[in-house]
């Protein structure tokens, strides 16, 4: 490992455990809600990371972890969760003044802040929660450094963030954002005239078309979603040229 890489982990924020206050609970869409909370005095994290959540009067001391939508910049922390399993309906009877239990912020799975290089982010359905910290912080931040957000989701309803996402790319010229829907039915769903089908080297080649015939160092990549997604895309991208360093996974279900 790198000195320059070894500092970074240092001087990573310290994880604490406390009671957060829940203030709003937002629904994104059918099965995902945002839980907002009040962050503790001088609590931060990087773009990226993510909390362990706690229910102990209800599941001892089993948690789960889930990364944070928000920018660091926010007074408040931000999960968006799909729902799914027993851990998760219990969030949904969830209401403004009840209390959770979280530890954090954890993992290593974040943005390197201190880089210029330009971002190759890739998300699939609610994976999209810690790459959407990432472009919520670049944009407030007022960075420079290019990004470019290939999203996929099997239908529109499954899409989250989408309206901030593209309020995003029209106020930061530098972020822009790709929509692909894999079971997109004609005649079925919503009028679609994106993207279709699963992200492929075309896909990848055609969207960074002008990043690759300008001589610039490859993206850093970002790939968020289910394992099969991820193992996919370091494949297809170690394929076509990037170093194995280079490309960062979270899985997400």
């Amino acid at each position: 490992m790198s000195t320059t890489m070894q500092e970074r982990r240092r001087n990573r924020p310290k994880s604490i455990k406390w009671q957060a206050e829940l203030l709003e609970v937002i629904n994104e869409s059918p099965d995902v809600r945002t839980f907002r909370f009040r962050k503790p005095e001088g609590w931060t994290f990087i773009p990226g990371q993510y909390v362990m959540v706690f229910f102990p009067e209800v599941f001892g001391k089993k948690n789960r972890a889930y990364s944070i939508a928000s920018s660091p910049n926010n007074e408040y922390l931000e999960l968006t969760i799909k729902l799914y399993g027993i851990f998760t309906h219990h969030m949904w009877t969830q209401k403004p003044g009840d209390v959770w239990t979280l530890r954090g912020p954890y993992g290593h799975y974040v943005l390197n802040t201190e880089s210029d290089r330009d971002v190759l982010l890739i998300s699939a359905g609610v994976g999209v929660t810690p790459n959407m910290s990432m472009m919520r912080w670049a944009t407030e931040e007022k960075l420079e450094r290019r990004f470019l957000h290939l999203y996929s989701n099997k239908k529109t309803r499954d899409m989250v963030f989408d309206e901030e996402i593209d309020e995003i790319c029209s106020d930061n010229k530098h972020i822009k954002n790709i929509h692909t829907l894999t079971r997109y039915q004609e005649n079925v769903d919503d009028v679609w005239d994106g993207r279709l089908g699963r992200i492929s080297e075309n896909m990848i080649r055609e969207e960074l078309s002008e990043w690759l015939d300008s001589g610039r160092e490859l993206p850093e990549v970002y790939s968020c979603g289910p394992e099969v997604m991820n193992m996919m895309v370091k494949e297809l991208l170690i394929s076509m040229g990037w170093d194995e360093k280079d490309i960062h996974y979270e899985k997400f279900w």
